[in-house]
């Protein structure tokens, strides 16, 4: 392969620019080092601003184009009559009647997963929360099921197969496999939705369900995107139905171009761009530190360029060239790939969403950002010592002074890099092994270069501990958050039962030691003038109740005898800022309006929307449903997850069995798991920017020991010289990098804690709208102090093999 080098020696290029091309070729190491630490800071730049723009543009787009329904009422059994009359309302553009109920289903040899089916009137009418088909068919027939996409996570179905449903009474039917959908609305923003799968009306009676709708969907016409008119139009809708003797269970509104879950994946992507960034400016410490190597090590080439007539101006413009150099080569590098992850990114992000993506597209305003930033954040870093370098003058440089050195405080062995620590080091560490001795001096000759790595290294560790810190706070959350879920097993009836018939049913069932009903409601909350505030869903549990550990923020909890009482969720402050315990809260349920008074706040989940509890007895009789309910919950002797799910399934056979109507039963920590998984997800991809910011930080250690060992060339030998094995040299260099690494951790460890707090804050408020108190744990310090050990010493055994391969020859003709 020809040299490079004398290719241009050839072409009529100025001898400064072949300069500039040998610095990129005749040091490939640090060439690719930098290269590198720029190229991982734009891609994940442009990863991050690409999916934001990707997603941004196509998830509301997507739902928007599905036709959600602006209002979504659970109540009581309805037929076709109420449906049409609700389309008579002014202001609704279109309804729709739904059956939507909890089943268990399963391919035979399969284990039984739990599926809600929802029942369509009429497929080829759909006016809203349209399907998209994916596989198959789109239209269910009689005795046919067709599964959303995310019910093949757990379901590996085939069209043409089949699969059995249980019914109430134990016994199972099959239905085939027609087709598979997405849907992008019914269950979007909802972390605890079971899968979907859809049925037609016909298919009702097959499986012993009544022939009736009890969801009602509305889109509004005019305004669907304006959420106070969304509002008054459900306030006539619920006034309508409650006067007709429905009971409604829960409301939920929708705007028609705003994915549910769209300011939360905003939010968190701007958590990681902001990462980027910082990764990008990490990488910036270690282009100054490279430049600052090389105006060192060129400091004699500078003043020989100076004395033969060269300019400071020309000199600054080379090595500016040498920066725009990397950053074009980073670019090239990092451009194409960034683009792409950023689709696929996007992909992923839909896909655990539940959205469509359009096709594969280049966004120009990612492209530009990364253009921008990656060429001015180099340029930044290194300005300063590139235009320090090209000020030195003639005699300092041709002596060999050190770029922004002053000779007259020369005193060590090598130009400029004697201080007082290395002095404190030999004085008073003198029972330490010299090359102990050595490294520990070593390690502060440069004080400025130490400071940049020492930046980047701790940025990185402080970064990846804190990560470990924000999951171990959320995963706290979500078990404080399952402190209001505490029961083992909940079962769901489709019709009400006595309370102590189901109480003395289940307790037949060994392992059974204890069974509560509990009650509900749906409400609304009201301003002073009358008009409607914000809905309200209000659990009622038995007041002596031990399932239910709230996590109080002010007041107190239920007590035997509260009535008209209430204890609500802190997401009532986004409507009422300054509501307190003892404060009254005007509150409509079933069509009658009272004055209640408020008694606790409590921490939840704000996303669920707000949550209220009252006692049971008194719900019950305001719904005229006295030592009745259709959902229980049961303790057991044993609390461990197989112990609940054994337990789930006794106890759903046996009320089948007994020709109990069930609509679900399941163990309680199937409650919070798909909220789990979530996480889970999300820690994945802080855990990807931490390592990146980490791989950066490691780089610039390889770079700062290799400028040691370089600058060092001479000591080196006179320690050879003086028969020093390769061992003690190489041991020396070794020392110096995991020393590096080590007090990095220690700033790490420290600076993790305000990290931690900040990120914490965040995304607690992106997903769960409600900041969290950030908790810490020992396993990130712990991890982060095993890698960064490992890390400095891989970033150090290259320099040290270098240093341990010089000859005394090499050592003496160096300059």
């Amino acid at each position: 392969m020809p040299d490079p080098q004398r290719i241009f020696s050839y072409l009529t290029i100025r001898p400064r620019w072949r300069k500039i091309f040998s610095d990129l070729w005749d040091y490939k190491s640090r060439t690719l080092l930098v290269i590198t630490s720029i190229a991982i800071g734009i891609f994940a730049i442009g990863m991050i601003s690409g999916a934001y723009t990707i997603i941004q543009e196509d998830m509301s787009a997507s739902y928007e184009a599905s036709n959600p329904a602006n209002i979504e009422l659970r109540l009581s059994n309805f037929d076709q009559e109420l449906v049409n009359t609700i389309r008579r309302i002014p202001g609704v553009m279109s309804a729709e009647g739904r059956r939507v109920f909890s089943v268990r289903a399963r391919l035979p040899g399969h284990e039984w997963v739990s599926l809600d089916l929802v029942a369509i009137h009429d497929f080829k009418k759909i006016d809203l929360n349209y399907l998209k088909l994916i596989d198959g068919v789109s239209i269910a027939g009689k005795q046919e099921i067709i599964f959303e996409k995310r019910a093949l996570e757990n379901l590996p179905i085939q069209i043409g197969g089949f699969v059995d449903i249980e019914l109430p009474n134990g016994s199972t039917r099959s239905l085939a496999v027609a087709g598979v959908v997405r849907d992008q609305t019914t269950s979007a923003g909802d972390f605890l939705a079971s899968p979907l799968a859809f049925i037609s009306m016909n298919t009702l009676e097959r499986l012993s369900q009544p022939n009736s709708f009890n969801r009602l969907y509305v889109t509004v016409a005019d305004k669907p995107n304006d959420e106070k008119f969304i509002r008054s139009i459900s306030e006539v809708i619920s006034d309508k139905l409650e006067k007709s003797g429905f009971q409604i269970y829960r409301t939920r509104l929708s705007l028609r171009n705003q994915h549910p879950m769209a300011s939360t994946v905003q939010a968190i992507l701007g958590v990681l761009g902001a990462l980027g960034i910082l990764v990008l400016f990490l990488s910036s410490s270690l282009i100054a530190n490279t430049l600052n190597a090389l105006l060192n090590q060129h400091t004699r080439h500078i003043g020989i360029m100076k004395l033969i007539g060269g300019s400071s101006s020309q000199i600054l413009g080379m090595y500016i060239t040498l920066i725009f150099a990397f950053s074009s080569i980073a670019l090239l590098i990092s451009i194409p790939l960034g683009t792409q992850a950023a689709y696929q990114f996007s992909l992923f992000i839909a896909s655990q969403l539940n959205f469509s993506i359009l096709k594969f597209r280049i966004i120009p305003s990612s492209v530009i950002i990364q253009i921008l930033v990656g060429t001015i954040v180099p340029l930044g870093a290194g300005f300063i010592p590139v235009l320090n370098g090209s000020r030195i003058t003639v005699l300092a440089a041709v002596s060999g002074e050190s770029t922004g050195q002053k000779t007259s405080k020369q005193s060590g062995p090598i130009a400029g890099e004697s201080s007082k620590i290395p002095l404190t080091i030999n004085r008073r560490l003198v029972i330490l092994p010299r090359p102990m001795i050595l490294s520990l001096r070593n390690t502060f000759r440069r004080k400025g270069r130490l400071a940049l790595t020492l930046f980047t290294l701790t940025m990185g560790g402080a970064i990846f501990i804190a990560v470990f810190n924000v999951r171990t706070t959320l995963r706290q959350f979500i078990d404080q958050v399952g402190h209001y879920f505490l029961a083992d097993v909940t079962m769901s009836f489709t019709k009400l039962y006595r309370l102590d018939e189901i109480s003395e049913l289940a307790k037949q069932v060994p392992g059974v030691i204890d069974v509560e009903g509990w009650s509900f409601a749906s409400g609304e909350i009201q301003y002073a003038d009358g008009t409607p505030a914000e809905n309200l869903v209000i659990l009622a549990p038995p007041s002596s109740t031990k399932l239910v550990d709230p996590i109080l923020i002010k007041g107190r909890w239920l007590v035997p005898g509260d009535q008209e009482a209430l204890a609500i969720s802190e997401a009532i402050w986004k409507r009422f800022p300054g509501l307190l315990p003892g404060d009254d809260l005007r509150l409509k349920i079933n069509g009658h309006e009272h004055n209640w008074k408020v008694v606790g706040i409590f921490k939840f989940v704000d996303r669920e929307g707000i949550i209220g509890y009252s006692n049971y007895d008194y719900i019950s009789n305001l719904l005229s449903q006295t030592r009745r309910s259709v959902s229980f919950r049961v303790v057991l002797n044993q609390h461990n997850k197989d112990y609940q799910t054994k337990l789930s399934a006794d106890l759903d056979h046996y009320f089948r069995s007994n020709g109990y109507q069930v609509s679900q039963i399941e163990p309680g920590y199937e409650s919070l798991k798909t909220a789990s998984e979530g996480l889970d997800v999300l820690v994945t991809f802080l855990m990807i920017m931490a390592l990146l910011t980490a791989s950066v930080g490691s780089m610039g250690l390889t770079g700062t020991m290799s400028m040691n060992v370089i600058e060092r060339t001479r000591e080196i030998g006179i320690m050879r010289s003086i028969g020093a094995v390769d061992r003690e040299v190489f041991k020396t260099v070794i020392i110096e990098g995991v020393l590096i690494g080590l007090i990095s951790w220690v700033l790490g460890a420290i600076l993790s804690f305000p990290i931690s707090a900040l990120l914490s804050y965040i995304i607690s408020l992106a997903i769960f709208n409600t900041p969290l108190t950030p908790s810490f744990t020992l396993e990130g310090f712990f991890i982060w102090l095993c890698l960064v050990i490992l890390l400095s010493s891989l970033a150090s055994i290259l320099p040290a093999q270098n240093a341990t391969h010089l000859t005394i020859r090499e050592v003496l003709s160096y300059e």
